[in-house]
């Protein structure tokens, strides 16, 4: 614990020396140099000039002069809880706060971060009362109480809610027509750690041995991931220590993982939630039957070639509707109407589009009947719906399709 803070004040002595050093005229000079900056980086001397100037920087979660380096906003400590919700968020991810405010003052953070033991820092020493860190400074005739009371302030979560126009702001609708205007800040922890995982994962030594390995055509027994369409962002410009320290230690550059839509490929076939006839079929698809069959039925001709016509488009009908039914079931696995979503899909539509239900179809012939019925009335009332001056259909009519439908599906076994 001393080494480090005393390297940390010996590291501020050699940079505060570096330029003046060289202006030096002469030994006297030099001595005087040297003799000041005992003095100025002394535990007594810079401790005290330190937890003054700590009021200058905050620590917060999410700094607004991501969004403009001239933006000033309250300093916001998010207390977000972990949940399970899948999302990656405050509260899902650890990681550390970040720092803003007087860039001359970075130095007071970089000692309150140092490490006291473990993962212990100085500020967590002076928040948990080390002993060890107490100790120290009592030797060096500090007040410990007062110097605790100086730096926690920088984790003072501020009261106000102070915005500012260079923030981005987004107007969220709530009920009554009314609005919540939410400023939107950056999570620069996060955005932090997201970085870090995508360079360990893309840069790491395995990754740059498994990758040698692959051009020279050689296996690796763990191979590597990698992740396209990143793009990298900057913060900052040339200045990323006037956004944050983390911006700072970044270098100001962030990662923005792909955003795009997902290419989907567009189903084939329908799965029906409540109703297999209103969900999956359409009606315009058997438009030109409607018509076809209409036409035949205006002849008002009762030969053979008139009936033949007519039972073949109606054949031609029941089997676009069955084989509807058939691309479900081969396409889709056994038991997917099992699912919470499918609750509402009546039982006999799910006993003939779900596989899962072979040895019930086998076993048990009145579902043959039920479904033969709906099949017979949806193609005539389609019919019905289709064509403007359509001849209303009765029940004879229906149980005529109905046959012919019921011997279509004993016809075809895959309908079992």
């Amino acid at each position: 614990m001393i080494e480090n803070i005393q390297i940390f004040l010996n590291e501020r002595k050699q940079l505060w020396l570096k330029d003046r050093l060289k202006k030096a005229e002469n030994d006297t000079d030099i001595a005087a140099l040297n003799q000041q900056t005992n003095d100025k980086f002394s535990l007594q001397e810079w401790l005290p000039d330190a937890a003054k100037r700590v009021s200058q920087i905050s620590m917060v979660s999410h700094p607004s002069k991501f969004s403009h380096p001239s933006a000033k906003t309250s300093s916001v400590i998010a207390q977000t809880k972990f949940a399970q919700d899948g999302y990656l968020r405050s509260g899902n991810v650890d990681y550390p706060l970040d720092v803003f405010g007087n860039a001359a003052a970075m130095d007071v953070y970089k000692f309150l971060s140092l490490c006291l033991t473990g993962s212990t820092t100085v500020l967590d020493g002076f928040e948990q009362d080390d002993p060890n860190l107490k100790n120290l400074l009592e030797q060096s005739s500090l007040d410990f109480t007062s110097l605790k009371q100086s730096f926690l302030v920088i984790k003072n979560d501020d009261a106000s809610s102070k915005t500012d126009h260079l923030v981005k702001q987004v107007y969220f609708p709530i009920e009554n027509n009314e609005y919540h205007l939410l400023s939107i800040l950056t999570p620069s922890g996060l955005i932090t750690r997201l970085k870090q995982n995508i360079d360990q994962l893309r840069f790491s030594d395995a990754t740059k041995e498994a990758k040698e390995k692959r051009k020279k055509n050689e296996h690796d027994a763990e191979g590597y991931a990698d992740i396209f369409d990143l793009t990298v962002t900057a913060y900052g410009g040339t200045q990323p220590q006037n956004v944050s320290v983390l911006n700072s230690q970044n270098a100001g550059r962030a990662y923005l993982l792909s955003s795009c839509p997902p290419i989907l490929e567009k189903r084939a076939v329908r799965l029906p939630k409540t109703d297999f006839f209103a969900q999956c079929l359409y009606r315009k698809n058997f438009q030109d039957s409607f018509i076809q069959l209409h036409k035949f039925m205006q002849l008002d001709l009762n030969n053979i070639d008139i009936r033949t016509a007519i039972r073949n488009i109606i054949q031609f009908a029941i089997d676009q509707v069955l084989l509807q039914g058939f691309k479900i079931r081969e396409y889709y696995p056994e038991g997917w109407s099992k699912q919470d979503y499918y609750a509402n899909l009546p039982k006999l539509q799910r006993v003939w589009l779900d596989q899962i239900y072979a040895t019930q179809r086998e076993d048990d012939s009145e579902w043959r009947n039920e479904l033969s019925e709906d099949i017979a009335r949806w193609i005539l009332r389609s019919y019905e719906k289709v064509i403007n001056d359509a001849y209303k259909l009765g029940t004879g009519e229906i149980n005529e399709v109905k046959q012919r439908v019921e011997k279509s599906l004993q016809q075809a076994k895959e309908f079992f």
